[in-house]
């Protein structure tokens, strides 16, 4: 009976302790996700007045209302900076899940990887780069984005870019490594 006790009491701290570990990843990515929805906020209210195109509209009208809505959001973030939504926390933490990551992922996004150009918060995402991917096994281990934001490598940086107005939304620096592969497989 006491060994079922003391078994109980074991398993019962392993529990805490594994729950333990696991809410400040909760707590971070809880407070990204706030900082993401109240950027796609901000961006919801700068779309007000802008003509509505559709993707299938004239590349000109398209190219316009994207330009006029990158006026507007650098306006309303114009003391944006670096870490506002990859903060020291959330940047911790996403590295955490990228140093996990497995050798065919790297080479996914590294396949794809456009390499390093200057990438500076509130900037245009340069038309003449192309846009990487990143892999949906990676993406399932991150925070979703709303509509319109999507994560993208740089180099060694992953930034989230704002498709709706083609600004560069936060950057992480060194985010990956991009001299090697990772020898240790992904893990849940």
């Amino acid at each position: 009976m006491r060994q079922i006790g003391i078994a109980i009491v074991l398993m019962m701290s392993v529990a805490t302790t594994a729950s333990a570990r696991q809410r400040p990843a909760d707590d971070v990515f809880k407070d990204f996700t706030k900082r993401v929805a109240d950027y796609s906020t901000l961006r919801s209210k700068m779309q007000t007045g802008l003509p509505v195109v559709a993707s299938s509209g004239d590349p000109a009208d398209v190219r316009s209302a994207e330009l006029a809505l990158a006026r507007r959001i650098r306006t309303a973030r114009a003391t944006a900076h670096q870490g506002e939504l990859f903060t020291p926390q959330v940047a911790s933490a996403f590295r955490k899940i990228l140093r996990a990551i497995d050798a065919d992922t790297w080479k996914e996004i590294m396949d794809e990887n456009p390499g390093p150009f200057p990438v500076r918060i509130n900037d245009a995402y340069p038309k003449t780069q192309p846009l990487s991917t990143v892999p949906p096994n990676l993406l399932a281990r991150l925070p979703k984005l709303p509509d319109g934001l999507e994560y993208r490598f740089v180099g060694s940086n992953l930034i989230l870019h704002d498709t709706r107005s083609n600004l560069i939304v936060d950057r992480m620096p060194e985010a990956i490594s991009t001299a090697r592969a990772p020898q240790y497989p992904m893990t849940d």
